[in-house]
């Protein structure tokens, strides 16, 4: 199993690769890939990060529930984002917040969940991994060709 800090290294690396989509995407920023019966496979850049960065407050408030500390304060005032250097903004201030209290995340307390059902029931561990792989499909589908 990985260790806290490799999979904090993964988030931060799919992170990464979001903000690189997201800054490649401006001159197709409201083209839909398809249509409504797409799905998320037909989505613009602009709705995927529209999806994609809100939700990095749901893995750090599961991360935080399963560890039994306090969740991060969500940043975010608006999840419409009418440009690249919007989607980047919110991207960091939801990456800020979520470090403040992930960095904290031991070892020890991969394993632990915060029961229920859904996310609530998976594992520490598996939520990170879930973050990391949400970044990363998601920018790809963004970085796509249209």
């Amino acid at each position: 199993m990985p260790t806290a800090d490799e999979l904090r290294a993964g988030v931060a690396g799919g992170a990464a690769a979001l903000r690189a989509a997201i800054q490649c995407s401006e001159a197709n920023w409201e083209t839909p890939k398809g249509t409504a019966d797409d799905g998320e496979a037909g989505w613009s850049p602009r709705q995927v990060a529209e999806h994609v960065i809100p939700s990095t407050m749901m893995f750090a408030n599961g991360i935080c529930a399963a560890c039994g500390y306090d969740g991060p304060e969500n940043p975010l005032t608006s999840t419409e984002f009418g440009s690249p250097a919007d989607a980047i903004a919110a991207l960091d201030a939801v990456l800020q917040a979520a470090h403040s209290k992930v960095q904290y995340v031991q070892d020890d307390e991969l394993g632990k969940s915060a029961g229920g059902e859904g996310l609530g029931a998976a594992p520490v561990a598996m939520l990170m991994q879930g973050a990391m792989w949400h970044f990363v499909d998601h920018a790809a589908q963004m970085s796509n060709p249209f």
